[in-house]
């Protein structure tokens, strides 16, 4: 079973549950997509703790109980890059200072379409070992942000996502520096779906090897 967990961020508190335990070497974070929260993640998350990296499974702000409302940030927080306006790259930010406070010399971050597009922002920080984006980014990023992804990449989605989010995934993959990987299956599924589609045993495999490598 996972441990409770309470972040602050801005202000509001956001609940997160934590598998396995710190300190540790590298730690996974796990952001959910819009139409889901932090429990879509309880059969994959203790998976990374086998391999033996921690996760964190995170609610963004108004989801599974945390509090205040995810979108953009009032203007006077926001930073010159433009997808700094969305809180839920300031709550990754939370749960990354959270995590290394608490002994994870290493951070991995994971993340399915709204959660995908937060893991890639909040690596610009360029404080993160990797990055794992899935069935994001879902529409056009600018050439200059998607240079500031940082760490090792990988990249996943299905040929014929649903959300079309498929052809700005390559664009970005294509236009971010290496090192980077691209997973792309036949498929329209999005987000979630994808990893409970045909060939979601082999992406979670895929996920977890990558963010468990090189340590």
């Amino acid at each position: 079973m996972p441990t409770s967990i309470e972040l602050t961020s801005d202000g509001e508190t956001l609940k997160a549950e934590l598998y396995g335990s710190l300190p540790a070497p590298r730690a996974v974070i796990l952001c959910h997509g819009a139409s889901w929260d932090a429990s879509g993640w309880r059969d994959i998350a203790p998976q990374f703790v086998a391999r033996g990296v921690p996760a964190l499974a995170l609610n963004f702000r108004g989801f599974g109980c945390s509090t205040g409302k995810t979108g953009q940030k009032p203007k006077e927080q926001r930073s010159t890059f433009a997808v700094d306006l969305w809180t839920t790259v300031t709550d990754v930010a939370a749960a990354k200072a959270w995590l290394k406070k608490a002994g994870a010399k290493e951070i991995a971050l994971v993340g399915a379409s709204m959660g995908g597009h937060a893991v890639l922002g909040s690596s610009f920080a360029g404080d993160v070992e990797c990055v794992v984006s899935v069935s994001a980014p879902v529409e056009p990023v600018d050439d200059a942000l998607s240079k500031k992804v940082t760490g090792r990449k990988l990249f996943i989605c299905a040929t014929e996502d649903h959300l079309g989010a498929a052809p700005h995934v390559l664009h970005t993959f294509e236009i971010c520096n290496a090192p980077k990987m691209l997973l792309m299956v036949d498929g329209t599924e999005h987000s979630r779906p994808l990893l409970d589609g045909p060939y979601g045993a082999d992406i979670i495999a895929a996920i977890l090897d990558f963010v468990a490598g090189r340590r």
